[in-house]
């Protein structure tokens, strides 16, 4: 149905460009959106989806260059690439219908396979946004927990401690912000503790450069090419959370531009932090490249920033799902009033951290059974799910054969890293079990 509807509305305004080239009628959406207030600024929009993608992966990029050699610079590109094109086919989905936007990335589903597309949608959706903030919870405590151990010496508070005020904090500006543009302001000091992370790594490594001879690197490294491919394709994840961060901007017709601009600095950032980690530190280079550096103000101040990056970044993807589900169970303004609205949702939301937090302290094995739900997910949410449900809606015609081999490259790395990822992320999990490795032995590598 909106297939046909979308053509028939295609063929009476005569329009001939392709579908990615076209320009989308978005001027009465924001009327008809009405369960999001759509008055989020483009900055806003910007900071919002740099915090969301430039995770704590930026740490490994250096590593991952390492696993592939200086040649695998040119894949910064290729992801780069793929993300902004698959960003922009996800929110064209959501106008499929003209004269409306759907709500969310299940009906993106929904409105291509189904009731089957929208329950397939949600499970890998939400096992994606649930995955992420539990893993950054605890992060940040096994962050704060090894800087404690570095200055003290001693553990003045335990692991489990400082997970469960982790989630605290977290639950804070979760619980008490509504909405994504609300929690911009989270996003701004986010963006700029990755920002400093990365002036911190080449600084440092300037440093260590200048005091011994350069390191040892290699042109390419052709066995460690496909792992490193992944790697960087991978820290493209976020888009999980882009209808959410549309539907809060007050001009929807520059989400292209905006996506577009946010992508190519987050990729600016990983170029920067990649080449200074391996050139500096070569062969020798680590995951998470802190660890490289010299113990000290550096290194402290990064795992200070990187534990403020995550603990502002998990709300994202917890209001993400979160707004998803007061929807459904009907915590709004329209069927109560805001005192009650608000309790309920205070109520819901902490309830949802205070799960994530009590999984993360207690579940033996939780990173890798982690990695693994973020591998099968991501690979789906990030690079499967779009393609093919633009395709459905829209159809193969009106489309140049530049955008079929584009989205023919795109579908190939997603089933490549679903199956890279997967493998990968069962191998940890099996090695975690037969050495008896706990939840923070697992983590910390």
């Amino acid at each position: 149905m909106y297939k046909r509807e979308w053509q028939q509305q295609k063929a009476a305004m005569g329009m001939e460009k392709s579908v990615l080239k076209s320009e989308l009628d978005l001027d009465d959406v924001g009327s008809s959106h009405n369960d999001v207030n759509r008055t989020g600024t483009s900055f806003g929009t910007f900071v919002n989806i740099v915090c969301a993608v430039a995770g704590t992966g930026i740490l490994g990029l250096p590593y991952a260059l390492k696993q592939g050699g200086w040649v695998a610079l040119s894949l910064f590109f290729l992801g780069a690439a793929m993300a902004i094109y698959t960003s922009r086919m996800l929110i064209e989905c959501l106008y499929c219908k003209p004269g409306s936007r759907l709500h969310e990335f299940s009906d993106i589903g929904e409105a291509a396979f189904g009731k089957v597309g929208r329950y397939f949608v949600k499970v890998f959706q939400y096992s994606a946004s649930l995955s992420l903030a539990c893993i950054y919870i605890l992060l940040a405590g096994l962050n704060i927990h090894r800087l404690i151990l570095e200055y003290a010496e001693r553990e003045i508070l335990s692991l489990k401690l400082l997970v469960v005020i982790s989630g605290l904090v977290v639950m804070v500006p979760f619980a008490l912000l509504k909405s994504l543009k609300e929690v911009t302001i989270l996003s701004v000091f986010g963006a700029l503790c990755t920002v400093v992370v990365v002036i911190a790594v080449v600084v440092q490594g300037a440093i260590d450069v200048g005091q011994s001879d350069l390191p040892s690197t290699e042109p390419y490294v052709l066995s460690g090419l496909p792992l490193s491919f992944s790697t960087i394709c991978f820290s493209y994840t976020g888009n999980v959370v882009f209808p959410h961060v549309e539907g809060t901007m007050k001009n929807p017709r520059s989400w292209n531009r905006v996506v577009t601009l946010s992508i190519v600095f987050v990729t600016a950032l990983y170029i920067v932090t990649g080449v200074a980690g391996y050139a500096c530190y070569g062969d020798n280079v680590m995951s998470p490249v802190l660890n490289s550096l010299p113990k000290g103000v550096m290194s402290s101040m990064g795992y200070v920033l990187i534990t403020l990056h995550v603990i502002l970044a998990a709300p994202i993807y917890l209001c993400s799902f979160a707004l998803e589900q007061e929807r459904w169970l009907g915590i709004d303004r329209s069927h109560m009033s805001a005192s009650k609205e608000f309790l309920l949702r205070v109520l819901f939301r902490s309830s949802i951290v205070v799960i994530l937090t009590l999984i993360a302290m207690f579940l033996p094995y939780f990173s890798d059974l982690m990695g693994l739900f973020g591998a099968v997910s991501g690979a789906l949410v990030v690079f499967l799910i779009p393609v093919t449900c633009h395709y459905k809606l829209f159809g193969w015609r009106h489309r140049t054969p530049l955008q079929h081999f584009g989205a023919l490259v795109i579908l190939t790395v997603g089933v490549f890293g679903l199956v890279l990822g997967t493998s990968s992320s069962i191998q940890a999990l099996s090695d975690s079990i037969q050495k008896g490795d706990s939840t923070t032995a697992s983590v910390t590598h």
